[in-house]
């Protein structure tokens, strides 16, 4: 094949190719989402859709792609390409893993890659990053002691061969979940992701004239690095530093992070931050960490540009190795992102003085709550669901924070109806909890209280998976902490459920989960009478906390 010369794209045809490719990310999603079996991709989000090109650099990603899996799919596949050099890549080959190290840090997730051959010769791949719904071991939990506990682990293998099912892998993996249906129908769900991406990329060539993609790719990465390293240069150049406290197991989990600026650069650097744990899965690898660093400078450096492995390039970001940030094998990571999610709020602590305009305060939603449950129904099928439960977002300089929002993850929770179909559980209450948002100039959103009730005629399991009943979010600038999270059996006998654990749920059980507020920005005497009484009107807030945190009645009679 002759290749082209470097080309030199003009940035409005590079705009229209660059979002050219988005879409396609995009086309591979919906169709994921259209023929996947499993709610927690169907309903909630929990996938990543790329492009990459024959070296297995990202081109593009879904517009949706939830921050977990943010660069991570190219690290996989430099794995990928290791076992299986370029040249030995066929038509219809389909490799996944689902190794936390290699990929996006616990084994319910599996990573896939495809080959994309144009006239005979290897120029693309596409790849898809989804949650399974169960993967075998113990219930997907935050109280497992080692990976090997935490279901069936598959290193780089082959799915299909030029197009022929590995019937043996296959039958591995659906000897080993508890719902095959539903696992193995989204890994075909995956492939048709796969297949359409690469169809609509060899259209894409086709249509421009593009034959060699790398070209694209280092104009689209130098394009963004070049923004990134403008939007780092005019910060102040210094050293900038927050800790974050979580409630861990036995005893406080610490992240400690110094960001440091110099130039067009800029390096975080962990130092400090706890020890990995032996017991509790709540350790990091090292590509989720740098997941969950690179996300939230993405989002405040440069917020426009769509992302690419370019605006990563002037970052650097170290974790020492055993540090619950970079935790090695075998360590338990199945509940990673109670500690993960939290390096946003760690990042944004540290940066909060010199972009109080940028930052928000910390969120309820920070890590995510869920709960998972498994059983069997009335039918005695077994059922497994995950149930993601959103906190309120801390609040900004500008704004009051949402109302029970993800962040920094964006998993969806899924509507109850379609909750109560596939599982055999009720949601009783699911309503905002009044004065959760902690109080500030600009108050942070509600979090939510929800009650369910077990119908299943047998034991289901529960598994809980939360933080924030110790230390709630953390307020900016003088605003308030949201509310702490919690969760009870309030029938039959009210006892308090595990914050990281599994119980067992007996036919009739009712549970209570508490997920936390956001916190407050500024200090609530600033904030605007007529915005107190609004709250007040809404019930966000109650008249006891309208007198005695805004000072309503005072405040109104001056």
């Amino acid at each position: 094949m002759s290749r082209q010369l470097e080309p030199e794209f003009d940035p409005i045809t590079l705009e229209i190719m660059w979002n050219r490719l988005i879409s396609i990310a995009d086309q591979a999603a919906t169709t994921l989402v259209r023929t996947s079996f499993s709610t927690i991709v169907r309903e909630c989000n929990d996938y990543a859709c790329v492009l990459m090109d024959r070296n297995g650099d990202t081109l593009a990603e879904n517009r949706g792609a939830i921050p977990s899996f943010v660069g991570t799919l190219s690290r996989t596949m430099k794995h990928f390409l290791r076992r299986f050099p370029a040249d030995t890549w066929r038509p219809g080959d389909v490799v996944i893993t689902n190794d936390p190290w290699m990929g996006t840090g616990h084994r319910p997730d599996f990573t896939m890659a495809t080959p994309v051959f144009r006239n005979g010769e290897l120029v693309a791949f596409t790849g898809i990053i989804a949650h399974a719904s169960d993967i075998g071991g113990v219930i997907f939990s935050a109280d497992s002691r080692s990976v090997f506990e935490e279901g069936l682990g598959v290193p780089p293998m082959k799915l299909f061969s030029k197009g022929v099912p590995n019937d043996g892998l296959f039958e591995l993996i659906r000897y080993n979940v508890r719902v095959p249906e539903q696992v193995t129908g989204d890994f075909m769900a995956m492939v048709a992701g796969c297949e359409v991406s690469g169809e609509q990329l060899l259209a894409f060539m086709d249509e421009y004239g593009v034959d060699v993609l790398e070209a694209l790719s280092r104009n689209i990465q130098a394009r963004a690095e070049g923004v990134m390293r403008r939007s780092i240069s005019r910060l102040p150049d210094g050293t900038y530093s927050h800790t974050v406290t979580l409630d861990g197991f036995d005893e406080p989990i610490r992240i400690a992070c110094a960001i440091t600026i110099r130039g067009d650069g800029l390096e975080v650097d962990f130092a400090g931050t706890s020890p990995q744990l032996d017991q509790g899965g709540v350790n990091v690898v090292y590509n989720y960490t740098w997941a969950f660093t690179t996300y939230p400078l993405k989002c405040i450096l440069d917020p426009l540009t769509f992302r690419n492995e370019g605006s990563y390039r002037p970052f650097t970001i170290k974790a020492p190795e055993e540090s619950i940030l970079n935790a090695t094998y075998p360590k338990a990571v199945s509940s990673r992102h109670l500690t993960g999610h939290c390096i946003t709020s760690a990042v944004f602590g540290a940066l909060a003085p010199i972009l109080p305009e940028m930052v928000i305060a910390d969120s309820g939603s920070t890590p995510q709550y869920i709960s998972f449950f498994a059983g069997v129904d009335a039918s005695s099928q077994p059922f497994s669901l995950m149930l993601f439960l959103s906190g309120g977002m801390g609040a900004s300089r500008e704004m009051d924070g949402p109302h029970c929002a993800p962040f920094p993850s964006n998993p969806i929770p899924g509507s109850v109806e379609v909750m109560e179909a596939v599982a055999p559980l009720v949601v009783w209450q699911k309503e905002l909890a009044q004065d959760s948002g902690g109080a500030g100039r600009f108050r942070g959103g509600c979090g939510q209280e929800v009650r369910i009730e077990v119908t299943s005629p047998q034991r289901s399991e529960l598994s809980m998976m939360s933080e924030r009943w110790d230390f709630p979010p953390e307020g900016l600038h003088g605003g308030l902490p949201g509310s702490r999270s919690g969760a009870v059996k309030i029938a039959p006998d009210g006892t308090a459920l595990p914050r990281k654990g599994r119980t067992i749920l007996e036919p009739g059980d009712m549970i209570r989960l508490t997920i936390a507020g956001g916190a407050g920005f500024g200090p609530p005497g600033e904030r605007e009478v007529e915005r107190v009484i609004e709250d007040l009107r809404n019930e966000i807030i109650s008249a006891d906390a309208a007198r005695t945190i805004y000072g309503l009645e005072r405040r109104k009679a001056q």
